[in-house]
């Protein structure tokens, strides 16, 4: 094993590859869900709660409530795909299949194990927020351009996520004490962050609370059509800092586990 070796392109491209390849093993089954969610969400609160809410008002303009869903819905996308693919599926090649182990006995280095690891849990984030929003424009909420501009934001996003979930592979024992970051973190911030409703309509102490997770932060900037906060230049600094935090930490927890 080399743990300390430089870091080159082509070892991350090589982790990376292996779960790709894997994966196209799987594809048909894999796409289900970043395709079906989005689509069962937009059709379940667009026929029904769309006639009953109608329009909403987010920064200070009434818009439609199925364009004001549909970035939250990608949003959502990008958090379950991206932390589960880096807490389960990474738990599950760390600590049963050994497939760290198998890599590093090869010339990889654990940083481009772990940085390939990283980038295919952030390609699974960049496929569900690509799929959903594709679902919005078929639906005529979103456009084509719009899609285009925002990877840069889907990216961000699925990294920031992706390294979340290998915190959590790397501190966890068991697969079922996957559950606790799960239910204690993801959950909350996928009801409560403004994905389908405005965070303005909670108690300001939940709101305030609410808009300082990551989540928050993406949603509002995946809205940019209604209109950036006047805050979203501090929105996108505060998404960086969650990324490169959540990185170093879950760089820092893998590593004692194969590193002895």
């Amino acid at each position: 094993m080399q743990p300390q070796a430089p870091l080159t392109l082509w070892g991350v491209y090589a982790a990376w590859r292996r779960n790709a390849r894997v994966y196209q093993s799987t594809w048909l089954v894999n796409s289900l869900p970043p395709l079906s969610e989005p689509l069962i969400y937009l059709v379940a609160f667009g026929f029904g709660l769309t006639p009953l809410v109608g329009q909403i008002t987010y920064n200070g303009q009434e818009v439609a409530y199925l364009r004001f869903l549909a970035p939250g819905m990608m949003a959502v996308g990008i958090l379950f795909q991206s932390y589960g693919e880096g807490a389960y599926a990474s738990y599950i090649r760390l600590s049963y299949q050994r497939t760290w182990h198998a890599i590093l006995t090869t010339p990889l280095t654990f940083s481009e194990v772990f940085a390939g690891e990283l980038l295919w849990a952030a390609t699974k984030g960049v496929i569900a927020g690509v799929a959903t929003g594709g679902v919005a424009i078929a639906w005529g909420l979103l456009s084509f351009p719009y899609l285009l501009l925002s990877l840069p934001l889907i990216l961000l996003g699925s990294l920031l996520f992706g390294a979340a979930g290998l915190l959590t592979a790397g501190l966890v024992r068991t697969i079922d004490q996957v559950n606790v970051p799960l239910f204690l973190a993801v959950v909350p911030m996928f009801t409560l962050c403004g994905t389908y409703f405005p965070r303005t309509t909670l108690p300001t102490p939940l709101n305030e609370i609410a808009s300082a997770l990551p989540l928050a932060a993406l949603a509002d900037l995946l809205r940019w059509p209604l209109g950036l906060p006047s805050h979203w230049v501090w929105s996108l600094g505060w998404l960086l800092l969650w990324a490169v935090v959540c990185i170093v930490l879950a760089w820092r927890s893998i590593y004692p586990r194969l590193f002895r």
